[in-house]
């Protein structure tokens, strides 16, 4: 089931019918109108289930009783309301207006199947609506109504469409996060008085006891279903072109569609519950049921023109898109060759070839069909070779899992439907693209090889530090473990060829990572996990190590010694990533003595520990430890929201939450927290034309209001805020902390060579037991620059207008300008070249501005910049390295 504060369209209209009546009833009661008839409805709120999630320090007072009122029964009420001097809100006939567009879409499907009554009840409740709003908003209702009804007695306007104004308003905030109309506000006064109302349908249209009323309900249940289904596909398709555009990142598009279909899997599961047992539960007769009414109201012949290839009729192709009968058709057409103890083959071109570059929009539904099918039936055997012999991607998706399930149960399901049309969608909508998902996956994965190959390079210059654990290699060593063994070389294809030699039968080539190259969400997950596992075990090493901290203090001492320009990019960047407060303990330091003092602080050798029990027992000269140094921690709020799930090196063997139940609330109060201060002084009522322009400007931001204000919004709002902020977090999944842990070491070394007599002559000989603690150089040069300045002030060097600077600290400056001219921007041009976020990357340095990159010519730049020649010669052959 979803969570309460997640609505679908059938939530959000109940919501807003019985939002509406509650409204009209204790208005008019206010006007001196007293309702007749009130029945009384204990326990049920709009959505017949209980109160929903309250809001957050809201004070608590004993629930209102609840009474049902009929549609006809607020007519009355509407009509008292409009003779009275009440201004009715705009809000409240957004609401009511909300109710009615949903309603005129379910009667457009409905009219024309089914009994008259049906037709009447929905056609009823749209004119009775529509003449309430226009009886508020002082219009002549009697004239409107006896204008829209034709010689059958059915709303006409159903057909004709809806208010052009009131369309365009929600089609703009239908992807992004505004669904919800503005609450209508109440005082806790008001509250306590309040006659909570459901709305409901009128006897006079159906009797109570017609079990026709109860299924045109359930009818109105289902299509909600199937319209949100729709909705949650296109969206999901527009963000899998916008990574095909290059606009959004294989890791945001993956985790957004595994996500949805996730809730999808829920929003079925609850509507096949709530629906009455007359209807099909199981399987994919639900899809045939509305197929074959839609066939009813269209006078069209249901039966399938298989003379064109096609499980369906031609002129019913739109409809059997919308409920996905097409693919399960393909689904269930593949039950029979499932056999236990074999694997079925399929024989590349049987059904034709399938060719990328062709355009899709230029085919007719057969071609379309049948490309489909061509996927699919390519598709279907890899499935069965991962249930045969139980293999086991690191991380799990949810379509491979549906999929491996219909091996198991050969059952096809709506939501299997639903998941592989979602699949099918993402193919066709990256099928122009210059890379590919398997393509970025394998960047990922050479990027990352390099990467661990340079930590192994340099941890053979250095004796291995004792506060390193090996559980730390270790997990290096299984990243590059999993790298090998799933993108350097196909698991599938040994299978093949293994089943081939046990089972003594005939194998068709098939191409190589056929299961990577289709399944985009896999190969997303698979980059994302990969890149959360690099970020932990890289944030972990600099911890340890504390050396970029360290040297992020001494980037500073230079930066604010008179006289001294030093740029560092990636420093920047990193500091940008963990905030100052983070770093320094407040702001940079603004001198030598403030520098050390935050320095002890950070890397667990204050003067509170000083002064400890045990400091007798203690060096001279500190060494890290990775136990009292200030934790780096993943920045990355939404990324770590999905890391239980995605993280984890064998997810597929485990039952890990899902969306549903993950901290997603948290978030959001900080969300509503941040946005709330950023409008702190701002107490006007909200402006419609303003609050489009911050949708379409901010949607966090305005998400972040409404969720403070009612605790709800709907599942598309949620996927379109995961989908901008995990965007936003990209640069910084990707940071490169082992790269910034060998240009510090390689730093420090420098400045030990050039700086090695004066240590000695300060510290003694023994000042570095060995190299794996050179990271306290840095400590040892804040202890020289401070006393040069002790001694300066001492001396009578220093006035307002004269600074001392010690020798060393300018010796450090000059040996790391020298050496980041080369190496300062590795990690941001690395970056550059593999994050489509690039915004982020804009930070500017004390030399002037970030000059813009043209997106599409830096990514292959860039790859020469960070790849090796072999490296990128097996990228562009396909052959993996020797």
């Amino acid at each position: 089931m979803l969570p309460d504060f997640l609505k679908d369209s059938y939530k959000q209209y109940k919501y807003d019918t019985d939002r509406f009546a509650t409204w009209l009833v204790n208005v008019a009661k206010k006007c001196g109108y007293e309702p007749e008839d009130l029945t009384p409805t204990p326990g049920l709120d709009a959505n017949g289930k209980g109160r929903q999630q309250k809001k957050i320090n809201q004070p608590k007072a004993l629930e209102p009783q609840k009474y049902q009122v009929s549609i006809s029964e607020l007519c009355k009420l509407a009509q008292a309301v409009s003779k009275s001097a009440v201004k009715v809100p705009t809000s409240v006939l957004a609401v009511a207006k909300r109710a009615i567009t949903l309603r005129k879409d379910v009667t457009s499907y409905f009219i024309g199947h089914g009994s008259a009554a049906s037709n009447k009840r929905h056609a009823h409740f749209i004119e009775v609506m529509e003449d309430i709003c226009k009886s508020l908003e002082g219009e002549d209702a009697s004239t409107s109504a006896s204008a829209k009804k034709d010689d059958k007695g059915v709303d006409s306007s159903v057909n004709a469409g809806e208010n052009a104004d009131d369309q365009a308003w929600l089609n703009r905030f239908a992807a992004l996060t505004v669904e919800d109309i503005e609450d209508i506000t109440e005082t806790v006064s008001e509250r306590s008085e309040m006659v909570k109302v459901v709305a409901v349908e009128d006897e006079e249209v159906d009797g109570p006891d017609d079990d026709e009323a109860y299924l045109s309900h359930s009818f109105f249940r289902v299509f909600c279903l199937f319209h949100d289904l729709q909705k949650w596909r296109n969206f999901l398709s527009e963000t899998w072109t916008e990574y095909g555009d290059r606009k959004v990142d294989l890791m945001t598009a993956s985790i957004v569609t595994d996500n949805a279909l996730q809730l999808a899997r829920e929003l079925i599961q609850e509507v096949v519950a709530d629906i009455p047992a007359k209807f099909p539960q199981h399987g994919i007769e639900l899809q045939k049921l509305v197929y074959a009414s839609s066939c009813l109201y269209r006078g069209e012949h249901a039966s399938p023109d298989t003379n064109l290839g096609l499980t369906f009729s031609l002129d019913m192709a739109d409809v059997a898109e919308w409920c996905y009968l097409g693919v399960a058709s393909l689904l269930q057409s593949f039950v029979p060759v499932i056999q236990s103890n074999t694997i079925p083959l399929y024989k590349p071109g049987y059904f034709g070839v399938y060719n990328s570059k062709a355009d899709r929009s230029q085919m007719s539904v057969p071609e379309k069909f049948n490309e489909d099918k061509i996927i699919l039936m390519e598709l279907l055997p890899e499935f069965c070779l991962m249930d045969k012999f139980k293999l086991k991607f690191p991380v799990r998706d949810e379509i491979t899992t549906g999929f491996v399930n219909f091996i198991k149960s050969k059952k096809p399901t709506l939501w299997l439907s639903f998941a592989i049309q979602v699949m099918l969608d993402a193919i066709h909508a990256t099928r122009h693209s210059r890379l590919g998902a398997w393509t970025d996956l394998r960047l990922t994965s050479l990027r990352i090889t390099k990467t661990i190959d340079d930590y192994w390079k340099l941890s053979k210059t250095h004796p291995k530090p004792k506060f390193w654990p090996s559980e730390g290699d270790e997990e290096i060593k299984r990243i590059r473990g999993c790298i090998e063994t799933f993108v350097e070389k196909d698991a599938l294809q040994r299978m093949k060829e293994q089943s081939a030699r046990t089972l003594d039968h005939l194998s068709y080539p098939s191409p190589e990572y056929l299961m990577l190259s289709r399944n985009l969400v896999l190969c997303g997950l698979m980059t994302f996990q990969l890149n959360l596992r690099m970020q932990t075990i890289g944030q972990a090493l600099v911890t340890q190590w504390y050396d970029v901290q360290q040297l992020a203090f001494l980037y500073n001492l230079v930066q604010q010694s008179a006289g001294q320009t030093l740029s560092w990019p990636d420093m920047e960047l990193f500091i940008k990533i963990h905030g100052e407060e983070r770093i320094f303990i407040g702001n940079r330091p603004k001198d030598a003595a403030q520098s050390i003092n935050r320095l002890e602080i950070v890397t667990g050798i204050s003067s509170v520990a000083r002064l400890a029990s045990n400091y007798r027992q203690r060096s001279d000269w500190h060494r890290p430890d990775g136990k009292n140094a200030r934790q780096l921690e993943p920045t990355t709020k939404v990324a770590n929201i999905f890391r239980e799930r995605y993280q984890d090196d064998n997810a597929a063997n485990k039952n890990f939450p899902s969306i549903c139940s993950a901290n997603i609330s948290t978030f959001l109060d900080e969300l509503s927290e941040t946005s709330t201060k950023k409008n702190k002084s701002k107490k006007s009522k909200p402006d419609k034309g303003k609050e489009l322009a911050l949708a379409l400007s901010s949607p966090d931001e305005l998400l972040g209001r409404r969720w403070q204000d009612t605790h709800k919004l709907g599942a598309l709002q949620l996927l379109a805020l995961i989908k901008g902020k995990l965007r936003e977090e990209e640069p910084v999944l990707l940071f490169n902390y082992f790269a910034m842990h060998r240009r510090s070491i390689e730093i420090l070394r420098l400045i030990k060579k050039k700086e090695h007599h004066k240590f000695v002559q300060y510290f003694t000989e023994g000042y570095m037991p060995d190299d794996s603690l050179i990271s306290n150089l840095v400590i040892l040069i804040h202890h020289v620059a401070r006393g040069s300045a002790a001694n300066g002030k001492q001396l009578g060097l220093t006035n307002t207008d004269t600074q001392v600077v010690s020798r060393m600290v300018m010796s450090c400056g000059d040996v790391m300008r020298e050496y980041l001219a080369k190496h300062g921007d590795d990690v941001s041009r690395e970056l550059r070249a593999f994050c489509r976020n690039k915004k982020f990357l804009a930070i500017e340095d004390r030399e002037g501005g970030h000059k813009e990159v043209d997106n599409n010519s830096m990514y292959v730049i860039g790859l020469e910049q960070v790849l090796s020649p072999r490296q990128l010669e097996s990228l562009r052959t396909g052959i993996p390295m020797a």
